[in-house]
């Protein structure tokens, strides 16, 4: 009996070991079905990435046959269709976005692409869903915003794409001249543009210049009242741009309104008295050269070096010095300012000047007159040539019967001789422009 028992139990054993092999080979080769699969998929996917760097459709077609689920490889057809002469087949590229949405559904980028397709493709309906689902994805998202709000131009929804250009121009400062040109073209009322603009000095600003850039002066009135109204500083170089497009408008009152209305906003950098009996800004040069508006304007030009000198002066330091390097016949007119003036009225101009060493026959001098009409104000200084110590400029004159605005400026004509190469330094100093009782 115990040997039966035994023979039974080692059966068993045998059995069990039978059955342990089979498992361990059912195993061994469901890993290697898994490692082949495996092996294959790696192998299309290269296979896929290989034809794809081809960067042609018909390659990138190719590698979508190889691995169908890369939400890439549709996207790269798109825009490959999309660079070929003629813009491709829009149908075809719409197709391409559809496959990619289906595999990455949640890309906003893939759905921007799709509504630009069916739009081409004349689907406007699936165009603007796909344009919504991709806001709904990344709403802040400066590029989208700014597809969707071409597309809502395009289609005459010109409420509608309010938002969208604003989220534009919040999410990038690049595309604000775009938008509120785009707005303007599209017919969008003037009050409706400046709410698409930010509420930000920096964004106003940026208006400003387009509003003036395309000489809408009228709303860019308004857009100045903005900017005055917050504390915040903002772009001095906008508000220089604005005043000139004033002046190229002969829009002298609204020049000097709102230059009162700056030098009350910046008086750190803006000193103005506009009810002053003197005329001229900064006439001692005590305070930097502002470069625009009503104070003094330098432009740099070969042959001439223009700066502030603090070691000689007629009163007190600074004075301005021009100094003329002798390598050019200088058609000079590189300093100059403009003062606002009373019409029909007597004025009395002075100016304090040093020389040295000034070559030529044609030096330079002061000329002051009206910028908008030559013929109703021209008066000028007599030209300064050799060495003098500081000496008294005066000019009387009476502005014309329209005249709102003088400009006072360091002007040299170029010299008819042969010897015609200026050389040598002029000093200015003590400018002033008061009217004469």
């Amino acid at each position: 009996m115990a040997q039966t028992h035994e023979q039974g139990h080692t059966e068993e054993t045998e059995e069990a070991r039978g059955l342990a092999r089979t498992g361990e080979k059912i195993v061994r080769g469901l890993l290697a079905l898994a490692l082949v699969a495996f092996l294959a998929i790696v192998l299309r996917q290269t296979m896929a990435s290989a034809i794809a760097e081809r960067k042609t459709p018909q390659a990138l077609w190719r590698a979508e046959q190889w691995d169908a689920s890369n939400p890439e490889t549709p996207v790269k057809l798109a825009h490959s269709m999309t660079a070929q002469t003629g813009g491709g087949d829009p149908k075809q590229i719409a197709a391409a976005f559809q496959q990619a949405v289906r595999l990455a559904p949640d890309r906003a980028g893939n759905w921007a692409g799709l509504g630009d397709a069916l739009d081409v493709a004349g689907d406007e309906t699936g165009a603007r869903t796909a344009y919504e689902r991709a806001i709904e994805l990344y709403p802040k998202s400066p590029a989208i915003n700014w597809q969707f709000a071409n597309f809502l131009v395009r289609q005459g929804d010109i409420s509608d794409a309010a938002g969208p250009l604003r989220r534009s121009i919040e999410g990038d400062p690049s595309l604000r001249m775009g938008a509120f040109d785009l707005a303007w073209r599209a017919g969008m009322p003037a009050g409706a543009v400046l709410r698409i603009v930010p509420p930000t000095q920096q964004d106003r600003a940026a208006y400003l210049d387009y509003l003036t850039g395309s000489k809408r002066l009228d709303p860019a009135a308004e857009v100045w009242k903005l900017l005055l109204a917050a504390p915040a500083p903002f772009s001095l170089d906008s508000a220089f741009r604005y005043f000139d497009a004033l002046l190229a408008a002969h829009r002298v009152d609204e020049m000097e309104a709102m230059w009162a209305g700056l030098a009350r906003h910046d008086p750190r950098k803006i000193h103005w008295q506009p009810q002053a009996a003197q005329r001229i800004t900064n006439g001692g040069f005590d305070a930097p050269l502002l470069e625009g508006g009503f104070g003094w304007r330098t432009v740099s030009v070969a042959g001439a070096d223009i700066s502030l000198d603090p070691s000689i002066f007629h009163d007190a330091a600074p004075s301005l010095c021009i100094e003329f390097e002798g390598r050019h016949n200088l058609d000079f007119g590189n300093v100059v300012e403009y003062a606002a003036v009373e019409p029909d009225t007597k004025y009395d101009f002075t100016a304090f000047t040093r020389t040295d060493g000034i070559t030529t026959d044609s030096g330079p001098r002061i000329a002051v007159y009206d910028p908008l009409d030559h013929a109703a104000l021209w008066s000028q200084t007599p030209e300064l040539t050799g060495t003098n110590s500081w000496q008294e400029q005066e000019l009387q004159f009476r502005t014309g019967p329209r005249t709102r605005i003088v400009a006072v400026q360091v002007i040299r004509v170029p010299s008819q001789k042969f010897d015609n190469l200026i050389k040598g330094s002029m000093w200015l100093d003590d400018v002033s422009l008061k009217a004469i009782p």
